[in-house]
């Protein structure tokens, strides 16, 4: 309990949404009504699994099979990509980050590959991975719990995302040289088969309470209670502050929403498809996609636009999504200042330069 709320306590995120939260008391007074409880349930239930999956190092597994296969230094950052890609659908892109990321970089320091530019596409392959699945990211839970969509609608619509951003991120691996490389170090991991099929099984149970099949009130409780008898330290590492700075998100967006004056402004800004798309991805690169979606979403039916636009909107500065902090965390307590201030020019280039590709192409799909 301890070790929560000291991380709860030092979570910088969570202060900042307080802090506005706070402030837009101010502006409009927000309602209780206008929490979505739904995604923060069903955000708990899926941190749960997520953590008893890493727990049980799946994804660390993964990534040595396939870094085994890798001979050359592009290869390697394309099997990382690719799994970064792949993982952050299923688990989440902070958490395809929080365990890529180490690993990447403790090849490159024995191995002496470069970090900026393989781990700007980390990045950007946990967003655009993460874009696929309706719980990959937390604006794409609060989608579909806004917009009451099932999962099939939502793949639909999310295909196309995902087929441009594999193509993309494909391209820019190439701009990798071949070097060659030694034999990627050998890790053993306990073996947990029994429990990483039941841990599968809740994250099953999660997604039908997502989409409500089966009540989510129960599933969360279920997750919750099994994920403690499985691994009680994993339920010590879910990501409280996230579900706090959540919350602090729908007061400050309730309190926008009972602003006349900034109703007005959103309202005209989202009437139509090009219009939420384009403010989706402009708020984005200011106050981060997530609290965009929660913002626009209140103002907007068009879903295709609001998607679009809030996950490319994930590209771009460094605030626009969470996991971009989340990445500028680990290398800062993983590197040394240069390579920090490395990462931060091709991040930084890289990325708009994708939003900029990228944000055309969506432009074009969403007229």
């Amino acid at each position: 309990m301890k070790a929560v709320t000291t991380r709860i306590l030092h979570d910088k995120v969570l202060w900042i949404a307080v802090v506005a939260a706070g402030l837009s008391l101010f502006v409009g007074r927000p309602q209780v009504h206008d929490i979505n409880w739904t995604t923060i349930w069903s955000l708990l239930a899926l941190m749960v699994c997520v953590q008893l999956l890493n727990g049980y190092h799946v994804l660390d597994q993964l990534s040595q099979q396939l870094l085994t296969h890798s001979h050359n230094q592009r290869q390697i950052v394309q099997y990382t990509v690719l799994l970064a890609f792949v993982g952050a659908m299923f688990l989440t892109n902070d958490v395809a980050i929080l365990t890529l990321f180490p690993m990447y970089i403790r090849l490159a320091h024995q191995q002496h590959l470069p970090i900026a530019f393989p781990t700007t596409l980390i990045v950007l392959a946990a967003n655009l991975g993460s874009a696929f699945t309706p719980f990959g990211n937390p604006q794409n839970l609060f989608l579909v719990a806004h917009y009451h969509i099932d999962g099939l609608a939502f793949l639909k619509l999310s295909t196309p995302l995902m087929l441009i951003g594999l193509f993309s991120l494909a391209g820019l691996t190439y701009g990798i040289a071949p070097r060659s490389t030694k034999a990627a170090p050998t890790r053993l991991f306990p073996q947990h088969s029994g429990k990483i099929a039941l841990t599968i099984l809740l994250f099953g149970l999660t997604l039908l309470g997502i989409f409500q099949i089966f009540p989510l009130g129960w599933t969360t409780v279920i997750v919750i209670i099994s994920g403690w008898l499985l691994n009680r330290t994993a339920i010590k590492q879910v990501d409280y502050g996230l579900l706090l700075t959540f919350i602090c998100f729908f007061i400050l967006v309730s309190s926008f929403s009972h602003n006349a004056a900034l109703t007005t402004l959103i309202a005209h800004v989202t009437h139509t498809p090009v219009a939420s798309y384009l403010t989706g991805l402009t708020i984005s690169q200011v106050i981060s996609n997530v609290p965009a979606t929660v913002l626009l979403a209140n103002f907007t039916n068009h879903l295709t636009a609001l998607y679009w636009g809030v996950n490319l909107g994930g590209l771009g500065t460094l605030v626009a999504s969470l996991a971009n902090l989340l990445a500028l965390k680990q290398l800062l307590f993983l590197t040394n200042r240069p390579t920090v201030r490395e990462f931060f020019k091709v991040f930084t280039l890289v990325n708009l330069g994708l939003l900029v590709v990228l944000g055309t192409i969506g432009y074009y799909w969403i007229r």
